[in-house]
């Protein structure tokens, strides 16, 4: 049988209308895939809904806002920079993944060795004797205080100087950051001789080999404008003030609060003088 082709006519009207229709199939794709995408805005930003709430973040961080956010802005990087020193481990970059990692390893570590494994974490200018609070530590029971804090250094000290930006972010690369023992908040306001403040270094032999899971940092908070905690030292860590001497009675945490902001002024008082 012979077999009949098609006209040429033929073949040149497919390829016609085939030309004609694959710029609408290109868009039909494109609107497709853009109604499954995070919905982008002119800022730079996405959006994120969570429980009902939008908020916007970087595109580098996808997460919803809260009181850290106070103290981390992806967009503001370039103004709160310190630039200088040795190199930042990435696993200890001042990022939300970090921060969250390591608060989750210390509260871990807490949850099962007890405030035994941790320390109380106080920043210093080195030209003033006022100590502020920023944190807390934990770590496993065979890594030492000292490179527990090392391991962690780049962390606490941008902390430090995003929780303190009037007093300790100018002295970003020279802050010093000394431990105290776990949960002694109240001994250090009533100045108890026996707690006394070990400074730390960043440098210590060892604390690179430390895993970050070996490890935790619990950054302190601000809530209600609260004031921040803070002491008065000597250059060796040691209490200034007498000890005050505290009441049988366990105070409550009223009491207690409305204690630390009298001491916080009264040291505030007398460091203007």
């Amino acid at each position: 049988a012979n077999r009949i082709s098609p006209h040429p006519s033929f073949h040149k009207t497919i390829s016609m209308t085939s030309a004609s229709l694959l710029p609408l199939l290109c868009l039909c794709l494109l609107a497709f895939s853009h109604s499954f995408s995070t919905p982008y805005l002119p800022d730079g930003k996405y959006r994120v809904a969570k429980q009902g709430r939008v908020a916007y973040t970087s595109t580098t961080s996808l997460f919803v806002k809260d009181k850290w956010d106070l103290l981390i802005d992806e967009d503001d990087d370039d103004d709160l920079q310190f630039d200088g020193g040795p190199p930042v481990p990435r696993d200890m970059k001042y990022n939300m993944f970090n921060i969250n990692r390591q608060r989750e390893n210390f509260v871990s570590i807490k949850g099962i060795a007890g405030k035994d494994l941790t320390n109380d974490v106080y920043a210093r200018d080195p030209e003033t004797d006022t100590f502020w609070f920023v944190g807390k530590v934990a770590r496993v029971s065979d890594i030492p205080v000292e490179k527990c804090i090392a391991r962690q250094w780049a962390m606490v000290v941008e902390h430090s100087a995003r929780l303190r930006p009037t007093e300790l972010y100018p002295k970003w690369g020279r802050l010093q950051l000394w431990a105290a023992p776990g949960d002694s908040e109240l001994d250090v306001a009533y100045c108890k001789p026996e707690i006394q403040f070990i400074q730390m270094f960043r440098d210590v032999d060892g604390a690179g080999e430390v895993r970050n899971m070996e490890v935790g940092f619990q950054g302190e908070l601000y809530e209600n404008e609260e004031e921040g905690f803070r002491t008065i030292r000597t250059d060796d860590g040691k209490a200034v003030k007498q000890e005050i001497q505290s009441s049988p009675q366990q105070p409550t945490e009223a009491q207690l609060d409305e204690m630390m902001k009298v001491l916080n002024e009264v040291e505030a008082n007398s460091g203007e003088q």
